[in-house]
């Protein structure tokens, strides 16, 4: 005991030092003044506050969702310990699931675990700590199935599952019907026929959609101008329908086809117990076809053979050109299909066009002569033939005498009575002399006649000789400058630079006037008919610009040859009226393409082509477009009547294009329009008479709507106006405040 009071005597005292010593005053009176033991007096600590264990009661129980329960945690220990605890719940999955910190677990309705830990932990010493197990009570619900209409199908599946379990549930639809769908509360869940319904938390009726078979019969035709047929129709499952077909005339029917197979050629199809939707088509083929023939340019030849014929037929043609011009071609759609006048199209098999070309003939003269007035050469003296052409000479002596020698083109050919020129190519001369019947002459004067006639001869050849070679004389001296450049005295490298510069109309109108280069223009609806020669042409023919669309169609080098006179060309363009000749297809797509209210009066086809050296080539397509004027009909003359020119266009694609063309001059009896393709065409109009005020205000170019336009615009720039202005003096206030 004295060891102990000793020790504790101590270290006050070395406490009282430690105080002491730290700079602050100290009394020796304080110690065991009270707040320091005096020496020699033991005093008792009081035992430390332990926490010594935690339970929770009860350990374990069974819940129920939406309910609360009750739990209790006891806590023991020494020397005044704290009984307090901190509540805790773990393993749930609702929010709505907790303890307070009184211990009372609620459990959220919509609570899926099956099992919580609910903890309690001291306060005091957080190492003591209990638990106990909540095991959430799970539910059972129930799934049933209906069928919606009852004879749709049959169902199966559902039943009793526990909560969070799932169930499958099938479908199948009777003969007739089709699955659509699950629905729950009259909501699309589902489109599969088994369902897997799953994460189950409630009761429900899931109902199986069913709907009664329509089946769609889509009947179609290949040609609607071919034939007619059964209108598509809706039938229901298992029903039978009974098809027809009526071909057109100058049509026949085919057969019936679906999905590229021919399933029957009787116009008549029975379809029974129908259990699905078909596309049928009938198909119809043309078995008469129209073939349809014109000259062009117009009235410069005949042509036979046109008219309707059935399929398969061989057909020939026959193109005969007028005096002064010659066949060149036969074509369709601007391709050339035979350069013989007398033609044969094997096995028509579509509805056809053809052109026959004619061009100016070349002329070749062929003159007869005699050299002695003791007979006569028919048909005498000049003629003029075309090239290509036939002519016959008779050779015819007077009375006593008989021919001696015909002579062609200064060649004895014997004594002929009669010589025939054909295929004429170029110019020609025959030439005869007679000699007296035997007994009104001797024979010496025969010898000496012969004779002369061979001097004759050998002097005619002499003088052939002295010609050829003079003309190869001067062609020497003009091969620098030949054609229309030598007359004109320009060079080559000269007429390339200007034809580089677009300076070159006075080479044009030189190489026309050589005729190296000639353009035609043949326009029915003005009845001009001619060569180009200035803009006198393109005022008579009513067609504008010729000479951009000479610059459009001839190369830099075709020019350059034409002014030297080694290449001819002939540009041809044609306006021609077709008088009731079009063809179906124009009609029929103009028709379904124009504008409600127009109504078409006259077809006509725009024609272009170039010839370079006979080879001609048909143009479809400018590269800028050509003004065309023409006349219109005495017969299409009315009051307030606005004329369009509607325009079909046939792609290389095989595509259509229609095009509207505006009448661009003000003449009550013109048509003036711009196009850059060459193509079939029509005259259209309007009678604003008979469509009235309705129709006038769809037109975008009438005084009426111009004014309306400007009264509008006005308007507008008055109200943007006040409406500035409002809006600069609300600012200036705002700013102000």
């Amino acid at each position: 005991m004295r060891k102990r009071t000793i020790y504790r005597l101590g270290v006050y005292i070395l406490t009282a030092q430690m105080i002491c010593s730290n700079s602050l005053p100290c009394y020796a009176s304080e110690i065991g003044s009270g707040a320091y033991p005096a020496a020699g007096t033991v005093t008792e600590q009081p035992p430390a506050s332990a926490i010594t264990s935690v339970n929770v009661s009860p350990g374990t129980m069974i819940v129920s969702k939406n309910s609360s329960y009750a739990f209790v945690a006891s806590v023991t220990g020494r020397n005044n310990y704290s009984n307090e605890v901190t509540w805790s719940v773990s393993g749930q999955t609702s929010q709505n699931t907790y303890i307070d910190g009184n211990g009372i677990l609620h459990v959220g309705s919509d609570e899926v675990s099956s099992s919580l830990i609910v903890k309690a932990v001291s306060k005091q010493d957080g190492s003591y700590s209990a638990t106990a197990l909540a095991t959430v009570q799970t539910s059972s619900y129930s799934i049933q199935v209906k069928a919606s209409p009852d004879n749709g199908g049959t169902v199966s599946g559902g039943g009793t599952v526990k909560e969070g379990g799932y169930a499958v549930i099938t479908a199948i639809p009777n003969n007739g019907y089709t699955f659509e769908g699950w629905l729950l509360n009259n909501n699309k869940v589902s489109s599969d026929s088994q369902y897997t319904v799953g994460n189950i938390h409630s009761d429900g009726v899931y109902i199986a959609d069913f709907k009664a078979v329509e089946c769609r019969i889509n009947v179609n035709v290949n040609n609607n101008n071919a034939g007619t047929a059964t209108e598509s129709k809706t039938v229901r499952y298992g029903e039978n329908v009974t098809l027809e077909a009526w071909a057109k005339d100058g049509y026949q029917f085919d057969g019936w086809m679906e999905n590229g197979v021919t399933v029957s050629t009787d116009s008549r199809l029975q379809l029974d117990h129908i259990t699905g939707s078909r596309n049928l088509t009938a198909m119809f083929s043309q078995n008469k076809y129209s073939l349809s023939l014109t000259g062009w340019p117009a009235s410069t030849g005949t042509v036979s053979g046109q008219g309707t014929y059935d399929r398969g037929s061989d057909i020939k043609i026959k193109a005969v050109p007028i005096s002064g011009y010659r066949f060149v071609s036969w074509s369709e759609n601007g391709n050339i299909i035979s350069n013989d006048a007398e033609y044969t199209i094997n096995g028509i098999s579509r509805d056809m066009f053809l052109l026959a070309t004619f061009d100016k003939a070349k002329t070749y003269s062929i003159t007869a002569q005699v050299s002695s007035p003791n007979g006569k050469i028919v048909p005498e003296g000049k003629s003029v033939v075309s090239e290509g052409s036939e002519i016959s000479y008779v050779v015819i002596p007077q009375e006593g005498y008989a021919v001696n020698t015909v002579y062609i083109d200064g060649k004895a050919m014997g004594a002929i009575s009669s010589y025939s020129f054909s295929d004429v190519k170029g110019n020609h001369t025959i030439s005869a002399d007679f000699v007296a019947n035997p007994g009104q002459e001797n024979d010496a004067a025969k010898t000496e006649e012969k004779e002369d006639g061979k001097d004759k001869i050998n002097k005619e050849d002499d003088k052939v000789t002295s010609d050829e070679k003079e003309e190869d004389t001067q062609t020497e001296e003009t091969d620098e400058l030949t054609g229309t450049l030598g007359r004109l005295g320009v060079s080559v490298q000269e007429a390339e630079r200007m034809i580089e510069e677009h300076q070159d109309a006075e080479l044009l109108m030189g190489v026309m006037e050589t005729g190296d280069l000639k353009v035609e223009v043949y326009n029915d609806f003005i009845g001009a008919m001619g060569e180009a020669s200035g803009s006198s042409l393109e005022e008579v023919a009513g067609v504008k610009s010729l000479k951009a669309m000479v610059d459009d169609l001839l190369t830099k080098e075709e020019k350059i040859e034409m002014l030297q006179g080694k290449d001819s060309v002939l540009i041809t363009l044609s306006i021609a009226n077709t008088d009731g000749k079009e063809l179906q297809s124009t009609v029929e797509f103009l028709e379904e393409n124009k504008l409600p209210g127009i109504t078409i009066g006259h077809y006509f086809d725009l024609w272009l082509s170039k010839s370079v050296n006979n080879e001609e080539q048909y143009i479809r397509e400018l590269s800028q477009e050509l003004k065309i004027r023409i006349n219109i009909p005495e017969d299409l003359k009315g009051d307030n009547r606005e004329f369009y020119i509607l325009r079909r266009y046939t792609k290389e694609d095989g595509t259509q294009d229609f095009a509207q063309l505006l009448d661009e001059d003000d003449d009550p009896n013109t048509i003036t329009f711009s196009t850059d393709k060459i193509s079939p065409c029509a005259i259209a109009y309007i009678d604003w008479s008979s469509q009235k005020t309705e129709d006038k205000d769809v037109t975008d170019d009438t005084v009426k709507d111009n004014g309306v336009v400007y009264v509008v615009a006005i308007m507008a720039v008055a109200i943007a106006a006040v409406t500035t202005f409002f809006l600069l003096w609300y600012l200036s206030r705002k700013k102000k405040r």
